[in-house]
């Protein structure tokens, strides 16, 4: 048996221990039950506000979290039952809506453990600290903000152990990172809707209490509305900057390349168009293979993108053909930065692994550079294929040189 199955285990056999051996709440069980009733009830409906996430290979449910203020009111049995009944009722929801884990009973188990040693400790906290701070200003909120702190500290602190045990969390620092998911904003409303919630409990106010909870889910309704329109716009332009970019060496694309030659053509820039390649490619792909050939091409690109400026523009526009923009420079300028390029290009090499060793790869390159000041009828796709037509001017006279023309002249 996995050793952290058996540390969930233990900690879930402590937790019924406390909850049937532990502290009595002395309650009429009818408003117990209403009470639960009414927490089952609202975490049901706000289950759609829930958050699915993982971390470290672990499913977890953020959502509205009401386990304190059961935990205070109803006692250990009353907190057991719940977290079990809640949990249930999520994960049978979640089968349902098909939003089910590929462990969906076990995680459930984690979460009726993990959510109820927490909160035990929550109860048991709060009997400590309320007959010494009930005396003093605020001594209510304070009570609160400390058990709430305390009871999120231990729940991380369970989940912490568990990624140990599994090996995801190995070193200190690792450790110490992983309370900085700690959201101050999400305690303050831990705090305040828990301790409302009590408050109402105790005096028997069930329409204020259900008014607050209304109240919570309208506005957690809003806030998780506006964050996934937010998180839906970022989805998107994510997906826009990945439709932009060539996946194997991470630079921009044929299409981004086209995108940007509308843009700048309506500008009448003067710059040089480059366009390059690997000399003999098929040669290293034939010799070793097309995994070998990519890593050459990764590191051609990596090497051209460290030589240009903020405001030059690289693409790969189709095989080991890649294209530069080179903006704001004279032609002569261009010119020695492709002649240095191409020289220390000859000191380069790949390390690569292939058939069980090590090789070093080492190649040159040709460039065709074609330099004008594009408007009008001479647009840059023109200039484009000039600077094409030179590159192949370089390798029709022996490769691992430069052919330009400067258009101005």
């Amino acid at each position: 048996m996995k050793k952290e199955f058996v540390y969930k285990v233990l900690l879930f056999l402590l937790v019924i221990m406390i909850a049937f051996f532990g502290d009595r709440v002395e309650l009429d069980t009818k408003n117990i039950f209403l009470a639960l009733l009414l927490f089952i009830l609202f975490s049901i409906v706000n289950y759609h506000l829930s958050i699915q996430s993982e971390l470290k290979g672990v499913n977890t449910a953020y959502a509205i979290n009401y386990g304190i203020a059961v935990a205070i009111y109803t006692g250990p049995i009353g907190l057991l039952l719940y977290e079990i009944v809640h949990n249930l009722l999520i994960l049978f929801m979640n089968i349902w809506k098909k939003r089910a884990n590929d462990r969906p009973y076990l995680y459930t188990f984690y979460n009726i453990t993990t959510f109820s040693a927490a909160n035990l400790v929550a109860y048991y906290l709060y009997l400590f600290l309320w007959p010494e701070l009930s005396s003093i200003p605020f001594g209510f909120w304070i009570t609160f903000t400390i058990i709430a702190v305390v009871s999120t500290f231990t729940s991380d602190t369970i989940m912490l152990v568990y990624f140990w045990l599994i090996k995801e969390i190995r070193t200190l620092k690792d450790g110490i990172q992983f309370y900085h998911y700690w959201n101050l904003f999400d305690i303050g409303k831990t705090i305040l809707a828990n301790g409302l919630l009590f408050v109402f409990l105790q005096q028997q106010q069930w329409q204020y209490l259900i008014g607050l909870m209304v109240l919570n889910y309208f506005v957690n309704h809003s806030i998780i509305m506006k964050t996934k329109n937010l998180q839906d716009k970022m989805e998107r332009d994510q997906f826009e900057v990945l439709a932009y970019k060539d996946a194997l060496t991470e630079i921009h694309n044929r299409a981004f390349m086209d995108k940007k030659i509308k843009e700048l053509s309506l500008l009448g820039e003067t710059m040089g168009i480059v366009v390059a390649d690997i000399d003999r490619f098929k040669m290293i792909n034939d010799t070793y293979n097309h995994a070998i050939g990519d890593e050459v091409l990764r590191h051609y690109a990596n090497y051209l993108k460290s030589f240009l400026k903020e405001d030059d523009f690289l693409f790969r526009s189709g095989g080991e053909e890649f294209t530069l923009f080179l903006r704001n420079r004279t032609y002569e300028e261009a010119y020695e930065l492709l002649e240095q390029l191409r020289q220390e290009l000859e000191k380069e090499s790949v390390e690569v692994d292939f058939n069980g060793m090590e090789h070093n790869i080492t190649y040159t390159s040709s460039f065709g550079l074609f330099y004008h000041t594009f408007s009008g009828p001479l647009t840059i796709e023109k200039g484009y294929i000039q600077a094409d037509n030179l590159l192949f001017q370089s390798k029709r006279l022996g490769r691992n040189r430069i052919t330009g023309e400067n258009g101005l002249v």
